[in-house]
């Protein structure tokens, strides 16, 4: 159950900053090593602190620092939505379309990992 939370605690955080990147936010910690690379375009497979969860991340390019904004449609926003069903219970058509649904969805993921 420990690893579960910190695999929902990592991914929750990588969605969150897609998302605060989305609009415009950006986080505070950002190096330039991990500058924005673009527009969320497709998705990473990560394994979580060698726990053997594996999650979808979104990425441009393979670069994990991307935005995502509401009414984008793209690999990047299927993997958030695989994301927040599989982690967040939520029953979001996986159809990688960042529209309504999606954004409460990931409101809601922020919410329960208290960021956003």
């Amino acid at each position: 159950m420990k690893k579960l939370r910190a695999l929902r605690t990592r991914v929750g955080i990588s969605a969150a900053a897609v998302a605060l990147s989305g609009a415009g936010l950006g986080l505070a910690t950002a190096t330039p090593a991990s500058a924005y690379a673009g527009y969320c375009n497709g998705w990473v497979d990560d394994e979580i602190s060698n726990s053997g969860f594996h999650a979808k991340l979104p990425a441009y390019n393979g670069n994990v620092d991307c935005q995502m904004y509401k009414g984008a449609s793209n690999r990047g926003v299927k993997a958030l939505q695989i994301t927040l069903n599989k982690c967040y219970g939520r029953s979001l058509d996986e159809d990688g379309i960042f529209g309504s649904n999606t954004k409460t969805a990931l409101m809601y993921a922020q919410g329960q990992e208290k960021i956003g």
